[in-house]
């Protein structure tokens, strides 16, 4: 297989996993639903660095993710669901393929192969891939980044290569700030442990790269400073970049990244015992060892990190994708009594979730809803999950790596494919903003709208139009006390607090559930309704 054919079927699989689902699923948490708003704030106010949300500047980020949703709203039509989802979408893809070109030359053909195939079909990457967060642009550069650092290293004319990892630096600080910079250390240390303390600075430098690295942060960094550089300074430098970040973790933190890795990297996690063995015995090879940092330096940034969230992991999938496909390669086909215990455990882990499936009331209220139980919608699932274990344990047991990794990744694309969209389905039935922003744009007749006991971005960005955020019970009375006959959105809970205090006039118009809470729309009443 030459590399233009592995490209070309690595970038295929993540596509066919990636791209059916563009825009099916409804944009509900505050976090995806502000980047969409900005975008529409870029469009309706034509500006691109004075943006806001709900009146407030937007200063947290920086705005190379909207501004690419911008640009697709622009060609589509209109900020979507669709145009949200596929910046992240192409970076999974990207991701991917630069894995395979990143592989092909730390390893080979076939271990770049199968490390962008195990990227393509990790739980965590493949769940980032379906959400409308920057997170996978910062791994898509930092991926190329690496690819471009490699070569400069250890391709004899490569070292005009160098420029372009600090491009691909700057385009990861301008997808999210200073976490596109972690790949400076695993570089940096790889360069130590390969030349020693004075071979890093004369290695890594580029005045070129350097240059092109500052250009391109001053061109969205200058404007943000003109903007106000004291409050950026103090607001979004120190509170939002390093504050966050930098601190004393909780020890329960470390135990939760661990577990968040484990799940995220499922199903490869159950070949982390196998892999790590056969890479610290490899250390000496210079590839296994750069993998080894990849993965390893990001986690631990994330592991010392004052707040963490699930996706701070994403750095550190295509390094374990990496070491992963290194050991099947070169590993993968010996028998080991090892292989056969992990197998074994595969498969019954595989069984496992097949019974979870089956039985919904074992899992938690939250995780409920999607499972579908007792059902011919099971069936898929639990075929997927069947093939996958019978693929570990054989392939294992057998020592035939292809097995593990080709069986595996062809059950995952039916486990992640249809899993995908069976779960998009329940998902907008319980986030039902659509129908939400409906009823209350039935009830508001445009006038306008609030609401008290949620924060929900999604309301704005279905009513199409600013919603007001209530804080106090008397700012609410005094809302609803307006001329207009105002309506807004209450929470249940909320509603039953403060029920007694609201005016007498002020009547619930109509009753739903968003995501598993009680939700109201209130306002005066009318001789036609009923309380």
């Amino acid at each position: 297989m030459t590399r233009l054919q592995g490209a070309v079927l690595v970038s295929a699989v993540a596509a066919l996993l990636v791209l059916p689902s563009l825009g099916q699923r409804t944009l509900a948490t505050n976090d995806e639903v502000r980047f969409a708003l900005l975008a529409r704030d870029m469009i309706e106010r034509g500006v691109w660095f004075d943006v806001q949300v709900r009146g407030t500047p937007y200063r947290n980020k920086p705005l190379l993710y909207p501004w690419s949703i911008a640009l697709l709203a622009r060609l589509r039509g209109g900020v979507t669901e669709a145009a949200a989802q596929l910046p992240p979408a192409a970076a999974a893809i990207g991701s991917v393929l630069f894995t395979f070109l990143l592989g092909d030359r730390l390893f080979g053909r076939r271990a770049g192969l199968w490390a962008a195939l195990i990227l393509a079909t990790s739980y965590g990457f493949f769940a980032l891939s379906q959400l409308s967060l920057p997170d996978l642009l910062v791994v898509w550069f930092q991926t190329m980044a690496g690819l471009s650092f490699w070569r400069a290293v250890r391709e004899p004319p490569g070292r005009q290569a160098l420029p372009a990892f600090y491009v691909f630096l700057a385009l990861g600080v301008f997808a999210k700030g200073p976490v596109g910079l972690l790949p400076l250390l695993p570089a940096a240390l790889w360069l130590l442990t390969e030349h020693g303390a004075g071979g890093v600075l004369r290695r890594l430098w580029s005045p070129v790269g350097a240059a092109a690295f500052a250009l391109i942060t001053a061109l969205w960094l200058g404007p943000f400073l003109a903007l106000g550089a004291g409050s950026f300074g103090r607001s979004v430098v120190w509170q939002d970049w390093l504050a966050w970040y930098f601190g004393l973790p909780a020890a329960r933190n470390l135990g939760n990244v661990a577990v968040d890795l484990s799940v995220g990297f499922l199903p490869w996690t159950l070949l982390a015992p196998l892999v790590l063995v056969a890479a610290f015995g490899a250390r000496q090879n210079p590839g296994v060892r750069f993998a080894l940092l990849w993965a390893a330096v990001p986690l631990l940034v994330t592991m010392l990190a004052l707040h963490q969230r699930t996706r701070y992991l994403a750095p550190v999938y295509p390094g374990a994708a990496l070491l992963v496909g290194w050991w099947a390669d070169a590993r993968g086909s010996a028998r080991t009594t090892a292989g056969r215990i992990v197998g074994w455990a595969a498969l019954a882990s595989a069984l496992g979730a097949i019974v979870l499936l089956g039985m919904p009331a074992w899992l938690g209220p939250e995780q409920r809803p999607f499972v579908p139980g007792l059902s011919w919608q099971v069936l898929p699932l639990a075929l997927g999950l069947g093939l996958l274990g019978i693929a570990f344990c054989w392939g294992l047991s057998a020592g035939r790596p292809a097995l593990v990794v080709g069986g595996g990744v062809a059950a995952l694309v039916l486990i992640l494919g249809y899993g995908t969209w069976l779960y998009t389905s329940r998902f907008n039935r319980l986030w039902d903003f659509r129908g939400l922003t409906a009823s209350l744009e039935r009830h508001a007749g445009g006038r306008e709208a609030a609401m008290y006991g949620v924060r929900w971005f999604a309301l704005d960005f279905y009513l199409g139009r600013s919603v007001r955020w209530i804080g106090t019970p008397a700012e609410f009375n005094a809302f609803l006390a307006g001329s207009d006959r105002p309506v807004a959105v209450v929470s249940g809970r909320t509603w039953r607090s403060i029920q007694a205090e609201t005016s007498p006039g002020i009547r619930v118009l109509e009753r739903t559930s968003v995501g598993l809470q009680d939700v109201l729309i209130v306002g005066p009443g009318r001789p036609s309704e009923k309380p």
